[in-house]
């Protein structure tokens, strides 16, 4: 008993000792920890974040003991150190202290969208953090959508039955904008609509592209939309109106010059919800808006014209009503006395060319604009330009043959000018010599 007793006694004494040896090595290791460098830690760490192109975001980061230096990685790649960013102004390191690393970004691009990680550097014995990537994603609004076939005139001509082709395209959307195809009426058309996506230069916005094919029964005022699930608004396109051929025979009407005549587009009473638009050779009459179209003085260079009328109706569409063609005649005493009058100034020219000298009220540098006056050509008139500024202007009789005489007798002076010049250099370089 007294050596099982003395065992045991042995075993925990055993015991004992070792409860101390584990004691003292938890105590030094804890010692170890305090008095040694401390790590550096986040307070704060970028999210993922969703922004709308052309607005500001900001990706927070901030460091507890810091000891390093902060920087920013977009897709792998440092933007640098600096807090300014290497000097591109878009991109700033704010932060009250040194502690704060946010990165601010104003405006967003659509080439901003990226993974992006806070990363701050070790030294003094410690180690290096860095926070876990976040992803920025840009959402672009869709550009304003246009019809392709209209971006020269709004108006297209169509015969009965013929099938008609638009394009309406809308660019920068992320995500890609849907497109929507609309008549005059509020009504959407949804038959034998084709929409084709395709990633835009940049790579990261997206330009669409909707095919509408339709044959018109009747006048029709078309429009397209553009939006996303992304934005609220909805852009709209301006108005294609289609309108059909009609078989309208062209009359003529022959003019002396100087006469003054009128055009009606309708003979019957027209109607007061009806509007009219005159055309002269494809250009529009802006002023004209009635059903007689006056003119006054007829000159030759009118000679060959063409005149269309077209009624509008409170629907926006439009067809052709009448088309007269403007011919210049002479009676045989007319051409006779011009024959005598080219006779007189000694040779037969068809042209004539008219100068004109202005004299301006003020002081400008812009030039004015010359027009024909109910007409014709007054012998003096007066001219604006955009600043509204007066100009007077006069016909000189004979300018034409004036100013080239003029510009020979010039030539001559600046090949004189040039030989006195050369003289004068050889004389001046004799006497530097």
């Amino acid at each position: 008993r007294n050596m099982k007793k003395g065992h045991l006694m042995v075993q925990s004494t055993q015991h004992v000792v070792q409860v101390t040896i584990i004691l003292a090595t938890l105590l030094h290791t804890q010692h170890t920890a305090v008095v040694g460098p401390a790590e550096q830690y986040f307070l704060s760490t970028p999210q993922n974040t969703t922004v709308i192109a052309g607005y500001q975001t900001r990706l927070s980061c901030s460091v507890g003991n810091l000891v390093g230096t902060c920087q920013w990685t977009r897709d792998g790649l440092s933007l640098g150190t600096d807090r300014n960013l290497g000097g591109v102004s878009r991109y700033l390191m704010l932060g009250d202290s040194e502690e704060v690393c946010d990165l601010s970004i104003d405006p967003v691009l659509p080439t901003d969208e990226g993974v992006y990680q806070c990363q701050v550097s070790g030294g003094q014995g410690v180690r290096p953090i860095s926070s876990e990537p976040v992803t920025l994603s840009v959402k672009c609004e869709p550009g304003h959508p246009y019809i392709v076939q209209a971006m020269e005139e709004d108006m297209m001509e169509v015969q009965k039955g013929e099938e008609v082709e638009l394009q309406c395209q809308s660019q920068g959307g992320r995500p890609p904008a849907e497109i929507q195809w609309w008549d005059g009426e509020g009504r959407r058309i949804v038959s034998d609509v084709t929409e084709h996506v395709k990633r835009m230069e940049d790579r990261k916005t997206f330009k669409t592209v909707s095919t509408l094919k339709f044959t018109p029964e009747r006048p029709m005022r078309i429009k397209c939309t553009a939006h996303n699930d992304q934005f609220a608004d909805t852009k709209h396109s301006d108005v294609m109106k289609v309108v059909f051929k009609e078989k309208v025979g062209m009359g003529t009407k022959t003019l002396k010059e100087e006469e003054s005549f009128e055009v009606k587009c309708q003979d019957n009473e027209p109607s007061d919800n009806l509007g009219y638009k005159w055309f002269i050779n494809e250009n529009e009459i802006i002023s004209e808006s009635k059903n007689i179209l006056k003119i006054e003085h007829f000159v030759k260079a009118h000679d060959k014209s063409v005149i269309k009328c077209f009624v509008e109706d409170d629907q926006g569409n439009t067809q052709v009503i009448k088309i007269v063609q403007l011919q210049l005649t002479q009676d045989k005493e007319d051409k006779r006395k011009m024959t005598e009058s080219r006779k007189k100034k000694g040779k037969d020219t068809g042209v004539k060319k008219t100068v004109f000298t202005c004299v301006a009220e003020e002081e400008t540098s812009s030039e004015p604009n010359y027009i024909w006056i109910s007409g014709k050509l007054e012998k003096t008139v007066e001219a604006l330009d955009d600043s509204d500024k007066k100009f007077k202007c006069k016909v000189v009789e004979g300018g034409y043959d004036k100013i080239k005489k003029m510009r020979n007798k010039m030539q001559g002076i600046f090949k004189s000018v040039r030989k006195f010049r050369k003289k004068l250099n050889k004389i001046v370089k004799s006497f530097d010599d």
